[in-house]
Formats: C-alpha cells, structure tokens, sequence
C-alpha cells in the first residue's frame, strides 16, 4: 500500500532541514567534490515506483538524498553580475557555469561567482541565448579542479528523464547567505517538453540560473522562469544547452535562433485572423483552439493579419500564459495558451 502523501511530506521535510544544515560540513572540505559519470550508482528500487510503498521506501529515498546533497550543493554557485543576483551549476572542471541567458546577459561582462564554502572568485560570462534563456559563465584563473557535477548523458540525442521523475532543485535565492547552503527542494517533472521542463518544486526570486538534477546527480537543466503560484516553475533542459553548446563556449550573442511559440497558421478575415492550421501538439492545440475559428484579440491587441499575430507572440518569452479571443460559428470565446519555444 503505498506511503501517504503527508507522510512523505514529513520525511522530505526532515531532508530539507537535514540539507539546510551540511553549510559546516560542506565549508571544511579540503578537496574538491566532484561526480563524474563513472561514479553514479544504480538508483534504489523506490525510484522505479509511482510513490514510495513503505517506511522502507522512505528511508531508502531519504538516505539515497543524503548521500548525493554534498556534491550537489558544492557545485551549486550564487551568481553577482553588477546588483543582480541569480545561481548557476559548474558543469566541468575548469570551471565552466550553466545558468539561466537572463542572468548572464550579454557576453563579456565581469561576474561574481560564490562558491558553497562563501569563497568568491570572478568569473565572465561567455554565450547566451536570450530567447531560450541559456547561458555560460566562465571561472577565471586556469584552475581545472573546481567540484563540478555533469550534464545528463542523452540517450541516442534524446533526455533520458521522463515525465514523474523525481528531481531535485537547488539555487541561492536572495543570493549566497553566510551558513546557509544552496536550498533544497525535491519534486517531480509534471510537464516536458523538448525546450521546457515543468515542475513541483517550489521556487523564488534568485533561484534563477540554478540548476535542476535527476536522482543520479546529472544536471538535467537550469531554472528559467518563476511564476504564480510557486508551482509555476520552468526549466530550461540541458539537451537545449547541447544544440549550442560550441556557440556558447565561444562566446557567441544568439539572439534570432527561438522565440515564443504559439503553433497555428491563418489568413486575413473581415473579423480579425481566420485559422487554417493548428499544429500537433503546440500551445494553440493544447488551448483548444480549432480550425475555422476567427482569431480577434490576442492580449487584449485587437488582430487583424498572420503577420500581426507573429509581432505580438515574438515580444513574449516561452511560458507565458496568454488570453486569446475568438469566433467559433460566430459565437465569441476566450482560451488561455501557454507560449512554448519555437526554433529556427
């Protein structure tokens, strides 16, 4: 019989004070913690299951976290880029960061990394892409032993995560605080896609930029978006990273390789956008809207054309939630949709 919810409430809770604890631990180690892919274990049994089904499960569960928190948190940095504060993840020993294209901005620009023990070192960013919100962030200095935890290895080019995966979430929100380590937060994936991942795990302001990890200590991908309620939380995957990485290690300022994605097609109409085509499995199909419904307003922005519609959709990021109004048969609707990533 599985585990009661609450119950399982409790446990992770105790966890989470567990792991908000390990600052002095994680502060007096002399070496580098590191996890490379040869290190990973097969994962217990409890993590195959739809819910935890005994106190054993749960204590299977717990001690599992324990024993991959350290070098979670000890590769979790707090990112200072002039006054704004975010997080990211150092995925390489020499020091390279993945984090949110929102916190690194542009190219070049000085960074102030702030590793797990309080130590500070400078660091510049490197590559972003401001529509799909990716970024890289380069420790100075040469040095090639920084802890460090690796990106998911794909399977035949695809994520190996699946929708249900229990994950964990780390960052510094309000920025690094003396004798607290990266917060922990631990949920399941309840929305995937090939450009956002959405999950349970509650998040806030400063979180972004930090990184998003399977029960194997893999970085599966970095925050990107905070909403209402807490539970509105994207998350861009690693496999984006991947398509670009060579770009974003070499500096490069993509600015026009995505953008939001509503996913139908149309022509003018006396009324406003008649729709001739809505795409599988895009936002458009997913908030019902159908072929030979007349598009009038999109954000309160009365539309008139293709070319319109496209304007208004690419001054939005991919997660935002939008108001649309319509014809259908002549009778006026209202469906919400939520923006997805388009690619060029």
């Amino acid at each position: 019989m599985p585990v009661p919810f609450r119950l399982i409430c409790v446990l992770l809770g105790y966890v989470f004070g567990l792991a908000l604890g390990m600052s002095e631990i994680v502060g007096r180690a002399q070496e580098p913690v590191t996890v490379n892919k040869n290190e990973i274990k097969t994962l217990p049994d409890v993590f195959q299951k739809n819910d935890p089904e005994s106190i054993a499960d749960l204590k299977s569960f717990e001690t599992h976290l324990k024993e991959i928190l350290p070098r979670l948190q000890s590769a979790t940095v707090a990112v200072r880029i002039n006054e704004a504060h975010g997080s990211g993840v150092i995925v390489t020993p020499s020091g390279l960061i993945m984090t949110a294209g929102h916190v690194s901005g542009r190219p070049g620009r000085p960074a102030e990394i702030t590793l797990s023990d309080g130590t500070t070192v400078a660091g510049r960013t490197l590559g972003r892409n401001r529509n799909l919100d990716s970024g890289l962030i380069q420790i100075e200095g040469g040095r090639n032993d920084w802890p460090y935890c690796p990106r998911e290895s794909a399977l035949n080019g695809k994520t190996k995560t699946k929708l249900g995966d229990w994950c964990v979430v780390l960052g510094h929100p309000g920025g690094y605080m003396k004798g607290r380590t990266a917060p922990v937060r631990v949920g399941r994936v309840i929305m995937q896609g090939q450009r956002l991942v959405q999950t349970d795990c509650e998040l806030v302001g400063g979180d972004s930029g930090g990184p998003m990890f399977n029960m194997n200590g893999e970085v599966i991908a970095i925050n990107s978006r905070i909403g209402q309620p807490l539970e509105f939380n994207f998350h861009v995957p690693t496999l984006v990273y991947e398509k670009e990485w060579d770009k974003l290690v070499k500096s490069d300022d993509l600015k026009g390789s995505g953008g939001a994605l509503l996913g139908l097609s149309g022509v003018s109409d006396p009324n406003g956008l008649r729709v001739t085509k809505v795409y599988p499995d895009e936002p458009a199909e997913r908030a019902g809207i159908l072929v030979g419904d007349v598009i009038t307003n999109f954000q309160s922005h009365t539309i008139h054309d293709m070319s319109q519609l496209i304007s208004e959709v690419s001054e939005l990021m991919p997660g935002d939630e939008v108001t649309i109004e319509l014809l259908r048969d002549g009778k006026p609707v209202t469906v919400t949709a939520e923006l997805d990533v388009r690619w060029d």
